[in-house]
């Protein structure tokens, strides 16, 4: 699909008395661009130089900046692509939009510049796709997995699964047209071995999914306790900010309260939820169900503990509440007399934490030992796979191989082999966007911002 006209949006707006960009990207990209910017070259006269100069709205000077010209095909989008760098006022930026549109250029949608990227051949739907990763990144790990699949490792693997299935196909059209001789048996025990690669390499990276996928929202750490223990203060502590309300009254948290932080790298959706005690309120109940199900999902369980109170009923009540692994045991309070007997937790307190929410005092112990006790990674050569669509391509060339591999180990004809070979490979071209139908397009590019 060929663009015709030519986009317009703020690329990268940075607040007043910053810099924005303003990006024109289409046949009239330079056209436009020089009723835009006055210099002393022309712009384009000098491709990918720099030119200083004046903006201009209605021809009158608004601004002064800079501006460049990438030609077609060695652009971002494989277009005739425009920047201009102005003070970052958005009456400024605005203006100079505004001026565009009248001289016949059109709003840019949310991903355009990207999707023209990808219609025109100069990043495929796996790249393409890495790109609003890497603007969402909220950590270091999210981060470095976005950059290898904007830097192709992932379509590299996936170009690599599709050639061994074209491989196999190939070798079927041997065996076909050398049927009455005796290279066919060769043939399909080749053939054996390039499925089971192809099944094996696309089960590696499906795998990856539900891990990375969890990595890239953030691992879920719960916080359980009794009333009073410090949850909430620990909480705000642990996220730098007042999140959860703190009063001496038992019982004031009864839902769970969600916030994101990031250690040793990673996102970290921390929750707090209701103390856990024998209840009749139903409310507080309903809240104490609601830390259960948290408990349940978390990648890791903090068992907060007041160690300047002696042990009580309700500490055993949360304590029968704990899952059986991934459990970091952490006394609070430290700063006032103990008075914990830390024996009849009859938990693993071997490494446990000691702490004062109130004062600080361990916080910083207490995330790098949680940090500790993430998940592993689980990846591909340091390459993930993040999205729903990319497990169900996936999906379906593993369904595809296998039931190729069962069909040859039944004695099939090589024509029904051939039929699942192409409809594995149909799903792999699909991973890398060939063939992708508008309207699924319409809803990956959705998730970009204007002028990305």
């Amino acid at each position: 699909m060929i663009q015709t006209d030519t986009a317009v949006a703020i690329s990268t707006p940075r607040g007043e008395g910053g810099i924005g960009v303003v990006r024109l990207s289409g046949p009239e990209a330079v056209a436009i661009g020089r009723q835009l910017f006055c210099s002393q070259h022309p712009l384009g006269q000098r491709v990918r130089r720099v030119e200083y100069g004046q903006v201009l709205a209605m021809g009158q000077p608004i601004d002064k900046g800079v501006a460049w010209v990438f030609a077609a095909p060695h652009s971002y989008t494989g277009e005739d692509t425009v920047e201009i760098s102005c003070h970052g006022s958005m009456v400024v930026l605005e203006s100079v939009v505004a001026e565009a549109l009248r001289l016949g250029a059109v709003s840019a949608g949310p991903g355009e510049f990207t999707r023209r990227a990808f219609v025109n051949g100069r990043l495929d739907l796996l790249e393409a796709e890495a790109v609003i990763d890497l603007i969402q990144a909220q950590s270091k790990g999210s981060l470095e997995n976005a950059y290898g699949l904007a830097g192709g490792r992932l379509s590299e693997m996936v170009r690599a699964l599709k050639a061994r299935v074209v491989k196999g196909l190939a070798l079927i059209e041997v065996g076909l047209d050398f049927s009455d001789q005796d290279i066919d048996e060769i043939n399909r025990q080749q053939l054996r071995a390039e499925l089971g690669e192809v099944v094996a390499g696309a089960r590696n990276l499906a795998d990856t999914f539900e891990g990375t996928k969890r990595r890239q929202d953030g691992y879920l750490v719960a916080m359980i306790g009794r009333p009073n223990v410090g949850k909430s203060t620990l909480f705000n502590a642990l996220l730098g900010e007042d999140r959860a309300i703190v009063t001496p009254i038992p019982g004031t948290t009864r839902d769970r309260i969600e916030g994101l932080t990031t250690w040793s790298g990673e996102a970290i959706r921390l929750v707090d939820t209701a103390g856990i005690r024998q209840a009749d309120d139903p409310i507080e109940i309903a809240g104490i169900e609601r830390t259960t199900q948290a408990l349940s999902e978390a990648d890791i369980v903090l068992a907060i503990f007041d160690s300047s109170v002696a042990w009580c009923d309700d500490d055993r009540v949360a304590v029968d509440r704990l899952p059986g692994e991934n459990v970091l045991v952490v006394f609070n309070k430290v700063d006032l007399p103990h008075k914990l007997d830390r024996s009849k937790l009859r938990l693993d307190a071997s490494s446990s934490v000691d702490i004062s929410a109130l004062t600080g005092s361990g916080i910083d112990e207490l995330k790098r030992a949680a940090a500790q006790r993430l998940p592993p990674r689980q990846d591909v050569d340091g390459v993930g796979i993040t999205r729903q669509r990319h497990y169900d391509c996936l999906s379906c060339a593993i369904r595809s191989g296998e039931n190729a591999a069962g069909l040859i180990d039944a004695g099939e004809p090589d024509e029904c082999v051939a039929v699942e070979l192409q409809a594995g490979l149909k799903a792999l071209g699909e991973m890398l966007g060939e063939g992708v139908e508008e309207d699924v397009l319409d809803s990956i590019f959705s998730d970009f911002c204007i002028g990305k």
